[in-house]
């Protein structure tokens, strides 16, 4: 999957949030931990409710194993998984 870098302005409270997941091997990077709040947030946005439609767009190119883990047996179904 192509990859951008984007640049945010966190709080500091934040950035030794994110450091200490690191930190502890939770995460192997800073920009893994924003990567899944972001799947996190996506999966539980007003939008993905609506529709499963964005999920499988953003779902292109990702590891399956872990969207897999975000999903009912029908929705999979639904996005022919």
């Amino acid at each position: 999957m192509d990859m951008v870098t984007i640049s945010a302005d966190v709080t500091k409270q934040m950035l030794s949030w994110a450091d200490a997941m690191v930190k502890k091997g939770f995460y192997k990077s800073r920009s893994e931990v924003v990567r899944e709040l972001f799947r996190k947030q996506m999966k539980y946005s007003p939008e993905y409710l609506v529709s499963l439609k964005s999920l499988a767009e953003a779902w292109d190119g990702e590891d399956d194993a872990y969207w897999e883990s975000f999903l009912t047996k029908k929705e999979k179904k639904k996005l022919g998984r």
